[in-house]
């Protein structure tokens, strides 16, 4: 088994005083981020689709529109709306464009409740550490 190159910063050359802390290290030697830096729902890819989405969607709240409703949300502040998948990723969903609607906070609450329930009952009624 072959262990990846570990990737030091300047300052773990640096002498220290006794008794003082070790600089802390990079990301990619704790855990061999090289190649996914950026990515996943904090990166600058998942910021893009959130904004198409957000766009197709007219900054309005899904869930409120079916029920003849309107509920104008916003990319950041006050009234951010989320970007929620439709069909959740631990049932199975996916990140495309059209498992993904725009909904405001109160309906995320509620649907995020609903979907806690039904892993809860999935897992026997407990939690289940992963």
């Amino acid at each position: 088994m072959m262990r990846s190159q570990a990737v030091f910063t300047w300052m773990d050359q640096m002498p220290r005083k006794p008794g003082t802390h070790k600089p802390m290290r990079r990301l990619t030697e704790r855990h061999g981020a090289n190649d996914r830096w950026g990515s996943g729902r904090g990166g600058r890819p998942w910021r893009r689709q959130r904004a198409r989405i957000f766009e197709r969607d007219d900054y309005l709240c899904q869930i409120h529109l079916r029920r003849g409703e309107i509920r104008p949300v916003t990319l950041h502040g006050k009234y951010a709306g989320v970007c929620d998948h439709i069909i959740p990723l631990a049932e199975g969903g996916t990140d495309d464009d059209d498992n993904l609607q725009t909904i405001c906070q109160e309906c995320d609450k509620e649907k995020t409740a609903a979907e806690a329930a039904r892993g809860a009952a999935r897992n026997g009624g407990g939690y289940v550490k992963s």
